[in-house]
């Protein structure tokens, strides 16, 4: 499902990371930990093709994203990769179901149906019947799992999740951590969940560490 070998990554002289190699195969939920600076963001973005790496191969969903210009990028994005972030980025001016059916409505989908789809997607992580709300109405374990919503709707191949749980409390972040494992699973999706939380990485089938060096295999 996606494939990484050898890939660098600077910033002017200093050196991120390098000789990242990784293959997650379908289905399966890992979390990548590692030192704060390391480059965990930076790696993210670069699967997504947010960012370009200095060297290396990133092969997501059969395609070299090396192939691709920024459009191109963005099409595979809109269609094999779902984002979950620490800051949930909800837009603010829009009702919470139309915050979830935006991906699907930048798809091109009519719509009546990606309304429908986001009020099931909605129901799927516990808050049905909030759709007509506005995000400033919803807490921010609410906000987080709406923000999982709106990243599997679509059907995603892949879930990148970067620090999900990190502005909640250790017991809603549990909560958010559950649903999104659930969605995981239930979907088929690969997710690469970077964080710092112990209980986080736990949830995990296995746990990788990043360091300026690359991935050095599972981590204690």
């Amino acid at each position: 499902m996606l494939h990484i070998h050898d890939l660098a990554k600077r910033y002017g002289d200093s050196a991120v990371f390098s000789q990242v190699s990784l293959t997650l195969g379908a289905g399966e939920f890992v979390a990548l930990v590692g030192e704060s600076g390391v480059g965990k963001s930076t790696l993210l973005n670069c699967i997504a093709g947010l960012d370009r790496a200095d060297a290396g191969r990133i092969v997501l969903a059969g395609t070299d994203l090396a192939t691709l210009d920024d459009d191109g990028c963005a099409r595979l994005r809109r269609v094999h990769v779902g984002f979950v972030f620490q800051a949930f980025h909800v837009l603010p001016h829009l009702p919470v179901v139309e915050n979830i059916a935006l991906p699907l409505w930048l798809a091109g989908q009519p719509r009546r149906a990606g309304l429908e789809r986001a009020e099931a997607a909605l129901a799927a992580v516990g808050l049905q019947g909030l759709g007509g709300r506005w995000p400033a109405q919803l807490s921010g374990g609410q906000l987080q799992r709406v923000a999982i919503a709106r990243a599997v709707v679509h059907g995603p191949q892949l879930i990148l999740a970067d620090e999900p749980t990190g502005n909640l409390d250790p017991a809603t972040a549990g909560v958010v951590l559950e649903v999104l494992r659930r969605q995981v699973r239930e979907t088929g999706a690969t997710c690469l969940l970077v964080t710092h939380s112990v209980a986080a990485a736990a949830l995990a089938d296995r746990t990788l560490r990043l360091t300026p060096a690359g991935i050095v295999g599972a981590a204690p």
